[in-house]
């Protein structure tokens, strides 16, 4: 494709009717502020620009990766040998009377959870303070306290890998924890309703502040270098479910390095890109972590965060 790329750039404009950028860093498009170059890079505004890159690099035969706010992923050092797009489709309404939200899915879930307290709708306070997008929220079933978004998820429209529409139900997804069926399909999600409860603005704040601050104690600060929780909550030989932070401070995990890369102090589920670390910095400590929780509890962690590859098979 390469030896075609001012073919590409011509049609990608023509039929997108915006250009395709050349060798973007990731790392500014990354919460690890991790990665090496894209070869091509493209942010899509509307549903019609999504759909319409997805296409383009589809038919040239483009390896093409979307992302949302770069937030449980953790990008290559070489960067990415094909077209990364970024979902910046945004917006939201309410469904009234019912207390129905209806979002597309490049809207942060910041603003999200804004507007179901803006609008006194109970449900949502549980997302207050999860970075990322309402797309990578509802493909990894994001969750805190017990509940998950996947739970209030109603129906969607989904884009398959050709860019064409389909709408589905809850059912569609097979939530499970970090868990949905597009971490295995190809499917993107261009937006979805989700149905809550009517309830009382200053309430809902409440509740939004008392979880902000449970975050604030736990995890590392904002602007810190880090991609969230890096292996999901294991399940024990014996059915128990436990933290992976447990068992990862058990094994003396608090403050260990590999070159840049290091433990969070606070909770050791949390991998800090601490001094200009590399992604394999991040990579070797997150496999020593593995082989120590391995060693002494028999257990297999898994990551929650994706590590995508310089040279992907994604299409």
């Amino acid at each position: 494709m390469f030896s075609k790329k001012n073919d590409f750039y011509r049609i990608f404009f023509e039929v997108v009717k915006k250009p395709v950028q050349e060798a973007v860093w990731l790392r500014d498009h990354s919460h690890f502020r991790i990665g090496g170059p894209a070869d091509y890079f493209f942010e899509a505004t509307s549903a019609q620009e999504l759909k319409s890159s997805i296409r383009v690099a589809r038919e040239w035969s483009v390896p093409h990766y979307v992302i949302g706010g770069g937030s449980n992923l953790l990008f290559d050092d070489e960067g990415f040998r094909g077209l990364i797009i970024k979902n910046r489709v945004k917006g939201m309404k309410l469904i009234a009377p019912a207390a129905i939200i209806e979002v597309f899915s490049g809207t942060l879930l910041a603003e999200l959870v804004q507007f179901s307290e803006e609008e006194g709708l109970e449900g949502f306070e549980f997302l207050a303070g999860i970075p990322g997008t309402v797309g990578g929220a509802v493909f990894g079933n994001a969750g805190a306290f017990g509940q998950n978004i996947g739970d209030f998820l109603k129906e969607a429209i989904l884009l398959d890998k050709e860019g064409k529409e389909s709408k589905v139900n809850q059912d569609y997804f097979a939530f499970g924890y970090r868990q949905s069926c597009l971490r295995q399909k190809h499917d993107i999600l261009l937006k979805a309703q989700f149905a809550l409860k009517h309830g009382e603005r200053g309430r809902v704040r409440a509740r939004v502040e008392e979880n902000l601050e449970v975050r604030r104690k736990k995890h590392p600060p904002q602007e810190t270098a880090c991609a969230g929780s890096y292996f999901r909550n294991p399940v024990l030989p014996d059915g128990k479910k436990v933290a992976a932070g447990h068992l990862l401070e058990q094994v003396g995990a608090r403050n260990l390095k590999v070159g840049g890369a290091s433990v969070y102090s606070g909770h050791c589920n949390f991998l800090l890109n601490e001094n200009r670390a590399t992604a394999q910095d991040i990579l070797r400590l997150a496999e020593e972590l593995k082989i120590r929780v391995k060693e002494k509890f028999g257990v297999e962690l898994e990551e929650e965060v994706i590590f995508l590859p310089a040279a992907s098979s994604k299409l």
